[in-house]
C-alpha cells in the first residue's frame, strides 16, 4: 500500500528530481512550511524521552513517565515521526541513511504494540489484513483512526546526501503493507535555508507533545540518560542495530549489552585530541553545519570508552542491559541491570 498524501496515493515510484513532490501535492508543500515557520522551542529534561541518531522509541499519552519526544542534530540525517490518531501512539526516530528498513519497520511494529498489544503480537508483514482491520476500528478513540508521518531534516547538501536519505525514507515507508499519511515532509530542498553562499538546515530537530500531539521544532538541553554510551553503540554497530531505546510496558530506557573492549585505547586518546576542525571534516557528512553540541558529544563518547575500557565488566556486568527510570522530578536515573517486574 502506497504513501498517502493528502488523499492521493505517491504511487510506486519516488518522484525524481525529489522536488517534483511539492509540484504533485501543493497542501503537503504547503503545510510543511507551515511547520518549518514555527518557532523553535528548547526543552528541559523532564519528562524527554529523546533518541539519538540511528535510534527509536515510541510511548502513548497513557504513560505517565513521558511528557515529551524528540531527537536533533539532523543535519543530513532525518528525523520521522509516526502517529495512531486513535491512540496517540507515537514513535520517533533518526535515520542516517543506514538500516532505513530496519528503523521504518521498528518503528511500525512499536506502534502496533502500543496502539493495539493484541494486534502488535502479529507481525506486519505476516498479518497485513488483521492489522490494517483492526487500526482502521473506532474503538481507539478516533472515528477514523489513521497512521500519520512527519518528516524532517536534511538540506541541499553539496554532496546530495541528503536526497539520498529522503529518497530511502519515503521508499521505505510507500513500501509497508499499511497506509500511513504523509503530513509533513520539510526535507532537503523545503528545508534549506543560504547564508551567503553555504546552505544551512531550517530545522535541525523535532519535538512531540504527548498530550497535545503537537509537533514543533525544538533542542534540547540534555540527551540523556548514558548517551556517551548509546553513541558508543552507535559507532559499533551501525552496520546492524536500529535499537528502540524504550520499553514501553515497563516505562523504562534500555541499553543492551554491547562489546568495545577490542578498541584500541592509544588511537581513542589520539581521537579525543584531534583538533575541532579534524574532528568536524573526518567525521562529519557536513562539518560547516553542525550544531555546537556535535564536537562535545563526539569527545564526550571515546572519553567514556576511555573510562570504561571493559564494558562487560563495568557497563554490563555479566552481559546484562542497564535499565533506566524516571525519578520524581521527572529525569532519568539509572535503575539496574534487571528487568522490573
Amino acid at each position: 500500500m502506497p504513501l498517502i498524501i493528502y488523499g492521493k496515493p505517491l504511487g510506486s515510484t519516488i518522484p525524481k528530481p525529489f522536488r517534483e513532490l511539492w509540484e504533485i501535492c501543493p497542501k503537503l508543500k504547503e503545510a510543511s512550511e507551515r511547520l518549518r515557520e514555527i518557532p523553535t522551542r528548547e526543552l528541559n529534561p523532564k519528562g524527554l524521552l529523546y533518541v539519538g541518531q540511528n535510534e527509536f522509541a515510541g510511548t502513548s499519552p497513557t504513560d505517565d513517565s513521558i511528557s515529551y519526544l524528540g531527537t536533533d542534530s539532523a543535519t543530513t540525517c532525518h528525523i520521522a515521526v509516526l502517529t495512531e490518531t486513535g491512540s496517540g501512539a507515537t514513535c520517533i526516530g533518526h535515520f542516517d541513511g543506514s538500516l532505513t528498513s530496519k528503523g521504518v519497520h521498528g518503528m511500525l511494529q512499536t506502534i502496533l504494540d502500543i496502539a493495539d498489544p493484541i494486534v502488535g503480537r502479529s507481525s506486519i508483514i505476516s498479518s497485513v489484513q488483521p492489522i490494517s482491520h483492526r487500526l482502521l476500528q473506532p474503538n481507539l478513540g478516533n472515528i477514523h483512526p489513521r497512521l500519520e508521518l512527519t518528516l524532517a531534516g536534511g538540506f541541499s547538501d553539496s554532496r546530495n546526501l541528503s536526497v539520498k536519505v529522503s529518497e530511502h525514507l519515503l521508499s521505505e515507508f510507500n513500501k509497508v503493507p499499511l497506509d500511513i499519511h504523509l503530513m509533513y515532509a520539510v526535507i532537503t530542498d523545503l528545508n534549506t535555508v543560504m547564508k551567503g553562499d553555504i546552505a544551512f538546515p531550517v530545522i535541525l530537530g523535532l519535538g512531540v507533545d504527548m498530550k497535545t500531539r503537537e509537533i514543533f521544532p525544538a533542542t534540547f538541553t540534555d540527551r540523556g540518560p548514558d548517551y556517551p554510551l548509546r553513541n558508543v553503540q552507535r559507532t559499533c554497530n551501525w552496520r546492524v542495530f536500529f535499537p528502540c531505546i524504550y520499553d514501553f510496558k515497563i516505562r523504562r530506557v534500555v541499553i543492551n549489552s554491547f562489546d568495545y573492549s577490542n578498541w584500541d585505547l592509544s588511537m581513542v586518546q589520539k581521537i579525543i585530541q584531534l583538533s575541532d576542525e579534524e574532528i568536524l571534516q573526518q567525521n562529519s557528512t557536513s562539518p560547516e553545519q553542525e550544531p555546537p553540541n556535535f564536537l562535545e558529544d563526539f569527545r564526550n563518547m571515546f572519553r567514556f570508552v576511555l573510562d570504561h575500557p571493559d564494558p562487560l565488566v563495568s557497563v554490563f556486568p555479566n552481559g546484562l542491559p542497564r535499565y533506566y527510570k524516571q525519578s520524581s522530578d521527572g529525569r532519568w536515573v539509572f535503575d539496574g541491570h534487571t528487568c522490573p517486574s
